[in-house]
């Protein structure tokens, strides 16, 4: 079969390997979509922290099951499932305490480990979900990128009758943003200082875009909220700057969930942090109750999928599809490999 390695910054291989047998417990799949993420970005370029060369990309994955070992019952031969793509060890406390999203152990698929950009997949049966019936593959892929947004907008509570501030309005912020409306939140101001991916998230009924290189955000969020102000932040820009202006306007006692990955140390405003009483919450990946959330978001029409995919290129394009996201990063969300 193909499989496509990134072998170097910037450089994409395709080779010929044997398909993978499957396993006990196990279930392979005949890839039919990959969604390239923000963090394949990172790798692309050799700059992810905890990705290194050679490894095959592919963690937000999508197909068809082709064969499931004796005994596995949550899928069958032939359904349209996306992959969950956490390997984990199952001993440590985390594990121990249902937060295995943490887990001290913890493996991606397609980051740490082989991720699913070939033609055919095999991994734990329990890593794979099916998908809703009004899904194609290519949203399908995005099952993943909706579970980390899930995750992030629960990590700061109920989000019920709250209005919410997410900055970034890519991929993540998108979500997270459509996410929290989803789950309950009155509504969602959404900032970005890219005019196309604001149109977007208000096409995608994120109630309040603001450009935030035109309009100061402390007076946006008066003019929408009064002197209440927001009730919950959700940093998706993994940008110290914006980080440090939030921590700035928002009102005493914020809760921040930090949902961007930032690459390495930097500045943040701890100052503010204790005067203020803020609350700065991380957040990483999912577990397996918010890909069944985002499932039931999905069936419920309460999130666009659709609108978020910027294109789509054949696998045997991997390069050109990571060459276009590089020519238009302001205004390009999700972009397909299609298999």
């Amino acid at each position: 079969m193909r499989q496509f390695e990134l072998i170097s910054p910037k450089k994409i291989i395709k080779k010929e390997v044997p398909i993978p047998e499957t396993k006990a417990n196990q279930v392979k799949i005949k890839v039919k979509a990959i969604g390239i993420c923000g963090s394949d970005i990172h790798a692309y370029y050799g700059k992810h922290p905890f990705m290194s060369f050679p490894i095959v990309l592919g963690h937000e994955c999508s197909g068809v099951v082709e064969e499931t070992a004796e005994g596995v019952e949550n899928v069958a031969v032939g359904d349209r499932v996306v992959l969950r793509p956490q390997l984990t060890c199952g001993k440590c406390r985390p594990c121990r305490e249902g937060r295995y999203n943490v887990c001290e152990n913890l493996k991606v698929l397609g980051c740490q480990t082989t991720g699913g950009c070939s033609d055919y997949y095999t991994a734990d049966a329990g890593l794979f979900y099916r998908i809703p019936d009004v899904l194609g593959f290519d949203e399908g892929t995005m099952i993943e990128p909706l579970a980390v947004a899930v995750h992030a907008v629960l990590r700061a509570g109920s989000v019920k009758d709250k209005n919410v501030l997410v900055l970034g309005a890519g991929t993540i912020g998108n979500l997270t943003a459509q996410s929290a409306k989803g789950l309950g939140a009155k509504t969602a101001m959404i900032t970005d200082i890219a005019d196309e991916k604001l149109k977007l998230a208000e096409a995608c009924g994120i109630d309040y875009p603001v450009n935030t290189a035109k309009k100061d955000l402390k007076a946006a969020i008066e003019e929408k909220y009064g002197s209440d102000g927001i009730d919950i932040v959700y940093e998706c820009t993994a940008n110290a700057n914006a980080l440090n202006q939030v921590l700035s306007v928002a009102g005493k006692g914020t809760p921040v969930v930090i949902v961007g990955v930032y690459g390495g140390m930097t500045n943040i405003n701890l100052a503010n942090v204790q005067d203020r009483e803020y609350s700065l919450i991380g957040t990483l990946m999912y577990t397996e109750d918010d890909y069944y959330r985002s499932i039931r978001l999905i069936e419920q029409r309460d999130i666009q999928l659709k609108p978020l995919i910027s294109k789509e290129f054949s696998i045997d394009q991997v390069n050109e599809a990571y060459q276009y996201i590089e020519d238009n990063q302001s205004s390009v969300q999700k972009v397909i490999l299609n298999v």
